[in-house]
């Protein structure tokens, strides 16, 4: 082969070469610098958790007549020593398949007792190790009942995913208000606190991740749930802070970078039946929320590190112009997707900054586990495992959350 042919060819090669580590964390970083807008009193950028699993995992040790929960005593200690401000967790569990196990509504407001003292021993030992909890009061999505089990409750037809009468139909907006407010004035059996008063919790979320799929293009239905759903939080959690819970979709470009985003993500982030503007205007939200999950949505791995600082920093300037703070309740790259490992902690390590230049309120990373816990259980499940210290390789990114904790508070 000619030489001239052959360098061409690998200088070809070259050019279609992993971007360097270090590039790729600085354009993952790239984001403008705000004052930071603190989550209550938190620091600025706090580092939360997700650690959806606590109320199941208490319930279950409970059962089995376990005055504590190891699983839980185990991930609120590694939560506190990584410096985790706060951990987010399931306040709900209404799944049929649950029943029995750890379903808290079993049925249209009737409850496992065994179940109700799960999530009473997780806000009583959140309190005793002083970190704060952000708890969904339900999900969107058919995991532990969903909007469908709500929609079904109500003899509704033919309920499905993320059913939109879960936001339109009277009854069901009636008995969800009703069990958020009975679940707001529950007596915690461990410390008899009230939980619309409980020095645990930073905030509630009204849903975990709701879609205004079904609904009005413009955003107008799902705000008016917001306001309703909202009005009653408050009204029985007043030191509390509430949020949307949603994933930051919206019903327009305004605001964002168009010609980014067309190409870049799935349409559905832009025409969504939900408005990220319109629902963190409202005056009972004190919050904005946004997730993040760029390979589910379709970004080009060669986009994903300025989707995620856009993504970020364009939520965080609506937020801003709203005079709220920007939580980023869950961000996650798949252990077996696009991105090897080195890659995914380059893009971490860039999007804490990036949340710590533009002010963000806190970031919560997807998924911290236990040790016990099999990784196959969540596609982006990381560790603190025992014995090691933050920064071995099998933790994945336990050193980025020790990172971005030192860094949160410092402006």
């Amino acid at each position: 082969m000619p030489i001239l042919i052959l360098l061409t060819l690998l200088l070809a090669v070259a050019a279609c070469g992993e971007t360097p580590l270090e590039e790729l964390e600085a354009e993952a970083a790239e984001c403008p610098e705000r004052p930071p807008l603190r989550l209550g009193e938190a620091p600025s950028s706090a580092v939360v958790l997700n650690a959806y699993y606590l109320q199941e995992e208490a319930t279950r040790d409970l059962r089995k007549g376990l005055a504590e929960s190891p699983e839980v005593e185990e991930t609120l200690a590694k939560a506190s020593a990584l410096g985790a401000w706060a951990v987010r967790t399931n306040g709900y569990n209404d799944g049929a398949d649950k029943r029995g196990d750890s379903a808290i509504q079993v049925a249209p407001l009737t409850y496992d007792e065994v179940s109700l003292r799960g999530l009473d021993l997780v806000l009583a030992r959140a309190a005793h190790y002083g970190v704060k909890l952000v708890l969904p009061l339900g999900n969107y999505w058919n995991a532990y009942g969903g909007a469908r089990q709500y929609v079904e409750w109500a003899g509704l037809p033919s309920p499905v995913e993320g059913d939109a009468r879960f936001f339109t139909e009277r009854a069901v907006i009636e008995h969800y208000k009703a069990h958020i407010t009975g679940l707001l004035s529950r007596v915690n059996t461990f410390d008899g606190r009230r939980y619309g008063e409980h020095p645990a919790v930073l905030a509630w979320e009204l849903l975990n991740e709701p879609r205004g799929v079904g609904l009005d293009p413009e955003g107008a239905a799902m705000r008016a749930w917001v306001d309703e759903v909202a009005a009653v939080v408050k009204a029985h959690a007043p030191g509390h802070l509430v949020g949307t819970g949603e994933e930051g979709l919206d019903t327009s470009y305004a605001g964002y970078d168009e010609l980014f985003w067309r190409d870049a993500a799935h349409g559905f982030l832009f025409a969504a039946g939900s408005s990220f503007r319109r629902n963190t205007a409202s005056p009972f939200i004190d919050f904005a929320s946004v997730h993040f999950y760029p390979e589910d949505w379709g970004v080009a791995p060669a986009d994903t590190a300025r989707a995620g600082a856009l993504w970020f920093s364009e939520h965080a300037a609506i937020a801003r112009e709203l005079g709220k703070p920007l939580f980023i309740g869950e961000f996650g790259l798949l252990n077996e997707g696009h991105f090897l490992l080195d890659e995914r902690r380059a893009l971490y390590r860039g999007w804490f900054l990036c949340a710590w230049r533009t002010g963000v309120g806190a970031t919560a990373p997807w998924m911290f586990a236990y040790d016990a816990r099999p990784d196959a259980w969540d596609a982006f499940t990381f560790y603190y495992r025992d014995g090691t210290v933050p920064d071995n390789r099998g933790n994945r990114y336990a050193d980025l959350i020790v990172e971005a904790a030192a860094l949160s508070g410092r402006r």
